[in-house]
């Protein structure tokens, strides 16, 4: 009865340690402590029938496992896309809107600006390039570009004249010129809700990825 107890006692303790690392992962928001709740009576429900089917020791594995997973999926991806929406852009005028800050830990604008987007132009793949164009107001300048646009997700450059960048943050607004058409001659728009919405950021041109598209002003 005695050792009984004791891994009884080891399974409460198990579930103390465990969810407390769960919390302590967490941000101890409503969904965190929803999913300690559940995983407390998962841990129950575990041990209860492991102690009326097997043996204490057991149970004290079986709440332990329970633990461990409820855990496990507390932790972050190991390979996040880094996005989890996109935005199908195929009219003039669907606008792409975003108030874009200036890079973190920068204190002046960037002497060589650039706005870059990820996206993904969709177009026949019998055609160099697709039947629409970019253009928007960035900082409260009307601008277009040249893209040289290729298949697949990417990274768009698009250059930005200095003097459009007055304030820390900058109010961008993009929309797609020429014909695109929902059937085959459009952009996806990559965005993420933890970034606040659209993949946007402002930089400097010497620190755009490379493989970046470029975007030129016209």
């Amino acid at each position: 009865m005695r050792r009984d107890r004791a891994w009884g006692l080891a399974a409460g303790g198990a579930v103390v340690v465990g969810f407390g690392l769960r919390l302590a992962l967490g941000t101890g928001e409503v969904g965190d402590r929803s999913a300690v709740v559940m995983g407390v009576l998962l841990a129950l429900g575990a041990w209860l029938t492991a102690m009326l089917l097997s043996t204490p020791r057991t149970a004290l594995l079986a709440t332990v496992a329970v633990v461990a997973l409820v855990d496990l999926a507390a932790l972050p991806p190991r390979f996040e896309p880094g996005y989890d929406d996109r935005q199908a852009v195929y009219r003039t005028d669907q606008p792409l809107s975003a108030e874009v800050p200036i890079t973190p830990g920068v204190s002046r604008a960037p002497a060589r600006p650039v706005l870059t987007l990820l996206a993904e132009p969709v177009f026949p793949a019998s055609t160099d390039r697709p039947a629409f164009g970019l253009a928007g107001e960035v900082g409260g300048d009307t601008l277009s570009w040249d893209c040289a646009f290729r298949h697949g997700r990417q990274l768009l450059a698009l250059q930005v004249p200095p003097g459009a960048i007055n304030a820390e943050t900058v109010h961008v607004s993009l929309h797609l010129t020429g014909s695109p058409s929902r059937d085959g001659d459009y952009l996806l728009a990559y965005a993420s809700a933890p970034r606040g919405g659209l993949l946007l950021s402002l930089l400097d041109a010497s620190d755009v990825a490379p493989g970046a598209t470029a975007c030129a002003l016209r």
